[in-house]
């Protein structure tokens, strides 16, 4: 069990496994413990937070919801 989920979602070629890679990388550099579910082969590359990811951040738009569960 975890204590927080983090899902992404948005419709193919729309930057979601480097919001993925962005997000885990900065969680893992405040020492958070990040377990990843890997779909996409480039996410491991994406890690690094080279420029690529980060141009390719620059020009979308993420959409950040707070829900409770009942679990």
């Amino acid at each position: 069990m975890y204590d927080v989920t983090i899902e992404v979602s948005g419709k193919e070629h729309t930057g979601k496994t480097s919001v993925i890679a962005a997000i885990a990388t900065q969680l893992e550099a405040l020492g958070v413990k990040v377990i990843l579910q890997r779909i996409d082969p480039q996410l491991d590359e994406k890690l690094g937070m080279d420029d690529k990811v980060r141009d390719r951040l620059r020009n979308i738009t993420v959409f950040i919801r707070e829900m409770n569960t009942a679990f």
